[in-house]
C-alpha cells in the first residue's frame, strides 16, 4: 500500500501464525507481510488451517476458511 506521494507505507497482506513455519521463526505469533496475492495464496493452500490472513486495505480478515 502506498500513500499519495507513492512512497511505501504498508504491505498489503499480513499473515499471521503460531510456532515454527519458516526459518527464522519463535515460538510465539509471528508475522510476515506480502503484497503479491499469489504468495498469500499459496500459503493458504498449504497451511490454510493454521493461518489468518489480514487484507491491511480493505480491513478484512480470512480466518478458519472465510473472511470475516
Amino acid at each position: 500500500m502506498y500513500n499519495d506521494d507513492g512512497i511505501k507505507i504498508a504491505s498489503r497482506y499480513t499473515v499471521f501464525y503460531e510456532g515454527y513455519l519458516f526459518y527464522g521463526d519463535n515460538d510465539g505469533l509471528n508475522r510476515h507481510d506480502y503484497d503479491d496475492w499469489r504468495e498469500v495464496s499459496s500459503l493458504l493452500n498449504a497451511y490454510g488451517d493454521i493461518i489468518t490472513v489480514q487484507d491491511n486495505e480493505y480491513g478484512v480478515t480470512w480466518e478458519k476458511g472465510e473472511w470475516f
